[in-house]
């Protein structure tokens, strides 16, 4: 490289340079701003900016970009790793477990006398506390089940 993508915007130039999984879709916005075919190269895109330099701040855009998706890709992930960090850190502990079969145990049995015993219910307060049990189901299962896993 001749340089001019490496002042023009190093962020971006890291990005593509690196294995990193978002190389292709930087590539694909920057190919795209500047109007580049598809499965263009950053040669190809270092050219483009040299024949036509009224496109650089074109690239900037992308760069602004490009920062913002690796704070949202740092900030995932860090949010990984805590999830990584409270699995290691309760499975064997056995207080989650008991959280949640009791949490299961206690929607159920709520839900049975709600719907099985005829007396005069407030709706307000059945929705309120049905949608606090089926919230902290959803933690629950979260916890242990979520797709985000990295076991």
């Amino acid at each position: 490289m001749k340089g001019i993508l490496k002042a023009l915007a190093p962020k971006l130039l890291d990005v593509v340079a690196s294995s990193n999984p978002v190389a292709g879709t930087v590539l694909k916005m920057a190919t795209k701003k500047l109007g580049l075919p598809d499965g263009s190269t950053p040669e190809q895109i270092e050219e483009e900016i040299e024949k036509n330099p009224d496109k650089a701040p074109l690239l900037s855009d992308v760069e602004d970009q490009v920062k913002k998706m690796g704070i949202e890709l740092e900030s995932y992930k860090v949010e990984v790793a805590d999830r990584k960090h409270a699995r290691e850190t309760f499975k064997n502990d056995w207080t989650p477990k008991v959280f949640c079969i009791l949490a299961l145990v206690l929607y159920g049995a709520y839900v049975m006398i709600v719907t099985v015993l005829p007396f005069e219910q407030n709706e307000t307060i059945i929705s309120l506390v049905l949608g606090q049990l089926s919230g902290i189901l959803g933690t629950c299962a979260a916890f242990f089940y979520s797709g985000s896993s990295t076991k």
